[in-house]
């Protein structure tokens, strides 16, 4: 049985064996008690065959492109046939739904992308899209599930697959990245993040090309603050404390190159950037830190405001860190401001964790100790541990 026809070859919508096709699916798949079976075998056969006849658009539609409610923000490319249409539910048996779900919206998304492969969408269709990417992320809430590697649309109004674009949660890197590597501003950055779209901040690679050093007395002078607390055996012993009070862990990491590292304030930074260190994306844009490996220095842009330049040094510090990179970076940059003298009374206010061999002494230990310092001695280490354990634990 064959209902595909092309509009042309029709003169008038309403001819009789239009009707009677739709007339005797009604008798013999609705009113005659057909099988599921046989109901879906008839769906899975016209699902993708414009056989659905509309008098509104004077057309045949696909069961997939036709649904019962409102589908305006498909633009053009879909249609709503409501179920006062005589014929509704032959439609419905034919697979016409009553709402799109996610897969519809997915269908659209695709069908975009290979119609204009490489191309700018115009401005109907983006209109369109952009809407469908709302709706798509409130039916994803509804029905679960994820979706990834979509079509995603960027900030130059084409279709690229969501791992090939970026969130532009820098900023600062924008303007440098192609607008083809970009996403698009009106589409969310959650629903491209769960696409699989990448971060401009954490998923690109800086290999700098030019760090001229700058010239100013508090610039510098701040950077020899921070460098004397870097290299103080305080430092090393704080920041591992940093990092036991977030993994629950001691850290097992060599630090001893901290003792030997240096800050440098800089005029200018500038960096290629790179994706998964292949290809890359922008070439010599403004910097804000390098750290120089083999000489050891930490390269940190000049600012007039020493909290920037300060967190600037906080961030590439913890990136040398690796695994063991804290997540709240204002600990951190509290002690590379302290006096090295500080940094453990600094941490005990903070709430920060003490280290297990730091802070905790055995009774044997004590014992021991008494055995050759008086009584008072005792009582004050004693006080000394209690008050360790108040911090650690946010006794009050």
């Amino acid at each position: 049985m064959m209902i595909e026809a092309a509009t042309s070859e029709i003169e008038k919508p309403e001819i009789e064996s239009v009707k009677a096709i739709y007339r005797y699916l009604e008798e013999k798949f609705i009113k005659g008690g057909a099988t599921d079976q046989e109901k879906q075998q008839i769906k899975h056969r016209f699902f993708h065959r414009p056989c659905l006849w509309d008098k509104a658009t004077a057309k045949f539609w696909k069961p997939k492109h036709a649904f019962f409610e409102p589908v305006s923000f498909f633009g053009n490319r879909r249609v709503s046939i409501p179920t006062s249409h005589p014929y509704w539910e032959v439609y419905q048996l034919l697979g016409q739904n009553h709402s799109p779900l996610v897969q519809d919206y997915l269908c659209f998304l695709q069908e975009l992308a290979t119609e204009y492969k490489d191309l700018p969408l115009n401005e109907e269709d983006k209109a369109s899209l952009i809407r469908v990417f709302n709706r798509l992320e409130a039916q994803l809430s509804l029905e679960g599930g994820s979706i990834k590697n979509i079509p995603i649309l960027t900030a130059n109004d084409g279709l690229y697959l969501a791992n090939k674009i970026f969130i532009p949660d820098a900023s600062w890197r924008k303007d440098y990245i192609d607008s083809s590597l970009i996403l698009h501003p009106r589409v969310s950055a959650k629903l491209a993040k769960n696409a699989g779209a990448l971060s401009l901040i954490k998923d690109v690679i800086e290999k700098p090309v030019d760090v001229t050093k700058g010239i100013s007395i508090a610039q510098d002078e701040w950077c020899q603050t921070w460098q004397k607390a870097i290299n103080s055996p305080e430092f090393q012993t704080g920041l591992k404390r940093l990092i036991f009070h977030e993994s629950d862990s001691e850290p097992i990491i060599d630090m001893m190159w901290l003792k030997t590292v240096k800050v440098s304030p800089c005029r200018q930074i500038k960096v290629d950037l790179f994706w998964k260190d292949e290809t890359k994306i922008a070439s010599a844009i403004p910097g804000t830190y390098y750290f120089d490996e083999f000489s050891r220095i930490f390269h940190i842009i000049s600012s007039k405001s020493k909290f920037i330049m300060l967190s600037y040094l906080a961030e590439s510090l913890n990136n040398q860190l690796g695994e063991y990179a804290v997540q709240n970076l204002l600990p951190l940059a509290s002690i590379i401001d302290a006096e090295p003298q500080n940094i453990n009374n600094l941490l005990n206010e903070l709430r920060i964790r003490v280290l297990l061999d730091d802070g905790e002494k055995s009774s044997e230990e004590l014992t021991q100790k008494s055995d050759i310092i008086d009584h008072d001695e005792v009582i004050r280490l004693f006080v000394e541990r209690v008050e360790r354990e108040s911090a650690q634990w946010n006794y009050p």
